[in-house]
């Protein structure tokens, strides 16, 4: 009974996470078409590097404050109150450090030390990477019913109010774009939406709300869990943003809205995807291992099945029609996104594994996704310099869309290690790919027929 009774609630939690992710990311896409009409390429890449260094440092001081509200057994008031206590702190120390970062940079350039033509250059960084810092803080206020929605599965009202809150970010954006077409459109989008989202989440959830307490004791086990977090988090920050942060000192700014415009239409995808994995298979996959760990494998490789067939196809989907894509969706002046699109896609195939990683979390592992990421971060930073000597801008692109492959051989022996990895399931999906493949030579050959 109590196995069904995670069934159903899996499979009604995963309807509402599809459906509001799905609905967000449309959201998103829009918000960028329309984005990418009013504000020129350049704009696209100052957010996205500011935007890297918020989250390097909100990764830099994550201590899974979250994960542990869903791993751990307790839900008492000392408990509770404790970790958002902390996180409180956190969100506040972060939009400090966002301070620090901007006066930083403004020096370097003001002492000429910067590139000149280097995105880092650019007048206008230091105060987007202050005032985005404001979304930690105001983040750190959210209510602790959010991750308890998530840890029981009830997730209806959380995937409202994020949706809701991108909406109200969007419609700021969009206002701020007409008046003043400039990148602090993209800026008053982004604190607007985070903002909205906080206060619905106060009033709109029910439950206990959160007051300041501190209990050392509790304090202790959160660090002692997070540890391995905080290790991961550091790797997993340099994983997704040394692509960034290098083609920030060593390109344009224009070149690299392009690949930021690129990393969004695969975001898209990824994001949908991660999101559901971590949502949903990390709580099903807790409490699967806390009342029947023999059943591990089996809830693992059932909940992962949709997700292979649907990161397979759009993988060969992508690679095959990315020209096509971005032809259809942008002018002219975003057709470099093109080729970057194709070979980004590949990162997809890593995707489905990040299953993997939340399962050695739900039994108590943390320390195995340092192990993966630091696997993945030395390819990233091995190939990454060398291609980049060797074939410039595209070789790092290759360097970046390949190196998330690199963990895989080690997630699958640690599958093996524990007992979970069954082979047969692993192949069955790959004829996958050969189906999106031809999916994407029909729609290419469908737009130059008749387009």
């Amino acid at each position: 009974m109590h196995s069904n009774s995670l069934k159903h609630r899996v499979i009604k939690s995963g309807m509402f996470i599809f459906s509001g992710n799905a609905l967000s990311q449309i959201l998103r896409f829009v918000s960028n078409l329309i984005m990418t009409r009013l504000l020129a390429p350049d704009m696209f890449g100052l957010m996205a590097l500011a935007g890297i260094f918020i989250l390097g440092l909100n990764l830099l001081s994550d201590i899974g404050l979250k994960q542990i509200l869903i791993q751990n057994k307790r839900s008492d008031d000392q408990f509770v109150n404790t970790v958002w206590t902390m996180q409180v702190i956190r969100g506040w120390l972060i939009w400090l450090f966002s301070i620090i970062v901007s006066i930083i940079f403004f020096l370097l350039s003001k002492w000429q030390l910067l590139p000149v033509d280097s995105v880092y250059n650019d007048s206008q960084f230091p105060y987007i990477v202050a005032l985005i810092g404001l979304n930690s803080m105001i983040y750190g206020y959210e209510p602790t019913k959010v991750s308890f929605g998530n840890r029981n599965l009830t997730l209806k009202l959380n995937v409202t109010i994020t949706l809701i809150s991108q909406l109200i970010g969007f419609f700021a954006m969009l206002i701020w774009a007409f008046v003043r077409p400039d990148v602090w459109a993209l800026v008053v989008g982004s604190i607007v939406a985070t903002f909205s989202n906080t206060v619905m989440s106060y009033f709109i959830i029910e439950g206990k709300r959160n007051h300041f307490y501190f209990d050392k004791s509790v304090s202790d086990e959160i660090f002692h869990f997070g540890k391995w977090i905080f290790i991961s988090s550091i790797m997993g920050f340099l994983v997704m943003s040394s692509d960034k942060l290098m083609l920030g000192a060593l390109v344009d700014a224009e070149s690299l809205g392009y690949f930021a415009i690129a990393g969004l239409l695969v975001g898209a995808v990824v994001q949908l995807v991660g999101s559901m994995i971590h949502t949903i298979g990390f709580p099903a996959l807790c409490e699967t291992f806390r009342d029947n760990p023999s059943n591990l494998g089996n809830v693992f490789y059932k909940l992962r099945l949709p997700f292979d067939v649907l990161l397979l196809f759009t993988m060969s989907f992508l690679f095959v029609t990315a020209d096509t894509v971005v032809e259809i969706l942008y002018d002219n002046r975003y057709q470099s996104v093109g080729w970057i699109l194709q070979i980004m896609s590949i990162c997809l195939f890593e995707v489905r594994y990040r299953l993997a990683g939340e399962c050695f979390l739900a039994m108590g592992k943390p320390k195995l996704q340092s192990a993966l990421t630091f696997v993945n971060l030395a390819c990233l930073y091995t190939f990454g310099f060398s291609m980049y000597y060797f074939y410039g801008f595209e070789g790092l692109v290759w360097a970046v869309a390949c190196s998330a492959l690199s963990t895989i051989p080690v997630i699958l022996f640690y599958l093996k290690k524990f007992q979970i990895v069954d082979w047969k399931k692993e192949l069955m999906v790959l004829p996958v790919l050969g189906l999106g493949y031809l999916a994407g030579l029909l729609f290419n050959w469908v737009f130059d027929k008749f387009f």
